[in-house]
């Protein structure tokens, strides 16, 4: 079976195109799933926001979401609105960036999606809160994420957790793996073969890197900025 192709904040950002449009038109290009990375404001609105902070160094969780919309203009898009452009239309890939809110999250999604067309991925604690209120839900434990400002005995810990993950996996019962793409080939990919396990490969986006994990029997998704260039490998 061919990798599925997730599209990554809905593609390729070009100048011009709103977030809508671009989720829009990955939908249409007829992509197996789109991913929304899901954070919350400090007045508890669900947004889809790729990064930590704004360009001017705030982070998302300080801003009220009036606040945040006059900063980032068309790209502040709530959880809401990009579930009544996606759910129903196309897989839902939702990336929890923080923990605690899980559970609002699953059941907004829920109400208007299959369930077989729901997948989450997160850290450790969110994973295992999901997977224990809604064990039917399909969870991966996310691997790969920034370290920034920790220090290194921390990051040493941390990446060789990530490159044998075994007791991270049991732990938090993640249904899948979805590392990133330069640990993938760090036995990663390898040890998911040897447990049967499936692994979602982020954020591919060179062509010979899209083909060669397309390829790869042991890739269950290759997440991508430009999903139209992975659709066309993939076809090819």
């Amino acid at each position: 079976m061919k990798p599925l192709i997730s599209a990554h904040r809905g593609g390729h950002i070009v100048d011009g195109q709103s977030a809508i449009e671009r989720y829009r038109h990955a939908i249409a290009q007829r992509v197996d799933y789109v991913e929304f990375d899901v954070r919350r404001t400090r007045d508890r609105i669900m947004v889809v926001c790729h990064d930590d902070c704004t360009v001017s160094g705030r982070a998302i969780r300080e801003f009220a979401y009036q606040d945040l919309t006059e900063e980032l203009g068309g790209e502040a898009l709530t959880f809401d609105q990009l579930l009544e452009v996606a759910a129903g239309r196309v897989g839902l890939h939702l990336d929890l960036k923080e923990p605690g809110y899980e559970a609002e999250v699953v059941e907004r999604a829920l109400a208007v999606s299959p369930i077989d067309r729901l997948v989450i991925t997160s850290g450790d604690q969110a994973v295992r809160s999901i997977k224990q209120r809604f064990p039917e839900v399909r969870a991966g434990l996310s691997l790969g994420d920034e370290l920034l400002g920790a220090p290194p005995w921390r990051r040493l810990a941390v990446r060789l957790s990530e490159v044998f993950p075994g007791r991270r996996l049991e732990s938090c019962h993640a249904d899948f793996v979805a590392v990133h793409h330069q640990l993938a080939d760090v036995n990663v990919l390898r040890h998911c073969a040897r447990r049967g396990m499936p692994a979602w490969v982020w954020t591919v986006d060179e062509d010979a890197a899209m083909a060669r994990f397309l390829a790869d029997g042991r890739v269950a998704a290759l997440i991508t900025n430009r999903p139209e260039t992975a659709l066309r490998i993939r076809s090819g």
